[in-house]
């Protein structure tokens, strides 16, 4: 009898024996799950925390592309990207970031109650959990101050996207004066350009108005002059520092300048007779539109 009573005895010191060696073997594993997701947590979080720091550097670049100035270190890297370019990547990499923080945060509360759900008498093991729970409300804070350093960084990647919307509204509104100032310029070019000219006989030209004779006696002598007043429609209109050469109408036929230009400036000074023929060469337009810009040319 005594030994069937050490028997079960033993039997039950066993049984126990197993049970409890079993519990620890669960409690084990289940401090190694929960060390394994800290220490993924951790390396988590590291790369979130490099992942913030480039985004810092790249948001830096693309300021200091805005803003024209020279970019230093690693931010200077561009690769040939055009600010918008960087600023759209700069754009996606929040986005990626944001994603980041929601998968961090909800594989944080996993791991934290799955720290809570984990109850042991063994007192080296509770502490362990409680070291586990220290980390992992460590964490929580990196988190949070990476989400607070998020929203900061979303709202200067909002701020370049307002100021590129300006910067765009400005260099439209310049391109729109400066396209004015040069039509503007083109016109007054165009205008302080033009030269008129006409060649007719001594006859038409009186009959028209253009010129005069001066001096004489009952109309015989006197010197051929411009009128005093000139009607730019009874000429023909040129560019004087496009149109140098003037063809003459006739080529047995010789002419003489009336108006004032000085005929010193012109490539193919006049005879002896002071006339000309074939035609009006000028080589200075400058100065020998200078006196007038009206051209007089009567046949003889």
């Amino acid at each position: 009898m005594r030994k069937m009573l050490v028997a079960v005895v033993a039997l039950v010191s066993l049984a126990a024996c197993d049970k409890s060696k079993a519990e620890l073997q669960q409690k084990v594993a289940e401090l190694t799950t929960v060390s394994a997701q800290k220490d993924s947590l951790i390396q988590e979080v590291m790369s979130t925390t490099q992942f913030v720091g480039d985004l810092t550097q790249d948001l830096a670049a693309v300021k200091a592309l805005n803003a024209g100035k020279p970019v230093a270190s690693e931010a200077a890297e561009v690769a040939g990207k055009t600010p918008a370019q960087m600023r759209a990547e700069v754009r996606e990499r929040v986005k990626e970031l944001a994603k980041r923080m929601d998968e961090s945060e909800s594989r944080l509360a996993q791991s934290r109650a799955r720290v809570a759900s984990l109850s042991s008498s063994n007192t080296e093991m509770q502490k362990q959990l409680a070291v586990y729970d220290s980390t992992i409300n460590s964490l929580r804070v990196v988190i949070e101050s990476q989400k607070t350093e998020m929203a900061s960084l979303s709202q200067q990647v909002l701020g370049l996207q307002q100021a590129n919307v300006t910067l765009a509204q400005a260099k439209d509104q310049l391109t729109t004066e400066r396209d004015q100032l040069t039509s503007t310029v083109s016109t007054m070019t165009t205008e302080s350009n033009k030269a008129y000219y006409v060649i007719g006989t001594q006859k038409d030209l009186i009959a028209k108005g253009i010129i005069t004779k001066k001096g004489g006696f009952l109309g015989l002598g006197g010197v051929l002059a411009p009128a005093r007043s000139l009607q730019e429609t009874d000429f023909t209109v040129i560019d004087r520092m496009r149109d140098s050469t003037i063809a003459l109408p006739k080529a047995d036929k010789h002419y003489a300048i009336v108006s004032h230009q000085d005929v010193k400036y012109l490539a193919s000074p006049p005879d002896k007779n002071n006339q000309l023929t074939a035609a009006v060469k000028v080589a200075s337009p400058e100065q020998f539109w200078a006196t007038s810009k009206f051209l007089i040319v009567v046949e003889k």
